[in-house]
């Protein structure tokens, strides 16, 4: 009876001793809580502390509408034709910068007249940039991608959109149209009639 009567006494110590010093680390690791992130490995959480470069406030909004009506003509002999219109909004900055971005889409009546075994672009994502010049802003595009992927601009809209340029008054309903003519090396010919107008 006594040698029960130990072991359970001993086995009340020791869960006395461990619930000690259970307790006693619970209290070390809330007043002294471990770094996680030792010297040199940086916290991907906190945000960077430099200052922002300086702001360049936005000074208007103005909606583009364009449609370009295209034509390759093929140095092996054939034409393809395709119309476009493209709609979308740039923003003009207290710098004078202008950005935006907008997309194109292919109208019905795109065509060849040869056989084609390529796939026709049908929506093009542009990237509108240029600069405010006086009450006249001054435009350029750039492709950033088109769908489907890999497919090909059969009509020469895109060869035509890289190189236009227009300079129209700040204002609604103002708009420009402009023909461009590009013969490359290899002997092909791209021409577009071009009209762009701006919108609230």
């Amino acid at each position: 009876m006594m040698a029960t009567m130990r072991g359970w006494a001993k086995t009340l110590v020791w869960i006395a001793i461990l619930l000690g010093c259970a307790g006693v680390g619970a209290f070390i690791a809330y007043r002294f809580p471990p770094n996680p992130f030792p010297p040199g490995v940086r916290d991907s959480a906190v945000l960077p502390t430099e200052s922002p470069s300086p702001s360049d406030p936005e000074l208007s909004r103005w909606g583009l509408k364009m449609i370009s009506l295209t034509t390759h003509t093929y140095r092996v002999g054939g034409i393809c034709t395709s119309d476009w219109r493209l709609g979308g909004q740039i923003r003009l900055r207290e710098s004078g910068r202008i950005r935006g971005r907008g997309v194109a889409r292919l109208l019905l009546g795109a065509r060849c007249d040869f056989p084609s075994a390529q796939v026709q672009a049908e929506r093009v994502i542009v990237r509108i940039f240029g600069r405010r010049v006086g009450d006249e802003i001054a435009l350029r595009f750039q492709e950033v991608g088109r769908r489907p992927l890999g497919s090909q601009d059969l009509g020469g809209f895109l060869k035509t959109l890289a190189v236009l340029r227009f300079s129209i008054p700040e204002r609604a309903g103002a708009q420009d149209t402009a023909r461009t003519r590009i013969e490359d090396p290899e002997g092909d010919t791209y021409v577009s009639r071009t009209r762009i107008r701006l919108r609230p």
